[in-house]
């Protein structure tokens, strides 16, 4: 409960520029030994955050995926950039999630939808993208899966933003 409550307390500003990319393919090399997943699109991209968060967003999205697969069904992985933000996709053709449930259970700690679950890592990796000045969006389908994806400021973007606040602290 501790860490779940130290979210808002971290921010990007104190981040240096990160690549995604790179994240991504250190996460798949992590659960590749546990379960197929593949980085089917990975384009360069540098984001400003921390490693340890969003590593562990990330984690908890992915290891989400692969509970919600069946055995040899692989997750993928998917980092792209749109000139303003990352955007880090983990897609599954596992269980699926109603509608119902994602929109008033699906981020609310200790519910869950898995058999013996905490009900803590999309709750937790949605505070954590937060904390990132970033975004957490979700489509999913019962019997035909999920697509989580985070979206993140480039780190030339936060920077412009962040220029852009200082500027704007010196006209007022």
């Amino acid at each position: 409960l501790a860490r779940l409550s130290r979210y808002g307390a971290t921010t990007a500003e104190a981040a240096g520029p990160l690549r995604a990319d790179l994240v991504a393919a250190r996460i798949v090399e992590q659960f590749k030994a546990v379960h197929p997943i593949e980085l089917v699109r990975s384009e360069e991209c540098e984001v400003a955050v921390a490693a340890e968060p969003l590593e562990q967003a990330l984690t908890h999205l992915v290891q989400n995926a692969v509970d919600a697969s069946t055995a040899g069904t692989p997750v993928f992985l998917s980092v792209t950039a749109d000139g303003m933000s990352a955007h880090i996709e983990v897609i599954d053709s596992g269980t699926g999630m109603s509608p119902e449930f994602v929109r008033t259970k699906l981020f609310k700690p200790f519910v869950s939808s898995k058999s013996g679950g905490f009900g803590i890592g999309a709750y937790e990796a949605r505070e954590l993208v937060r904390a990132m000045n970033g975004r957490l969006d979700v489509e999913s389908r019962e019997g035909l899966g999920s697509r989580f994806v985070i979206r993140l400021p480039l780190a030339a973007t936060a920077q412009l933003l962040e220029t852009l606040g200082a500027a704007d602290k010196r006209v007022a």
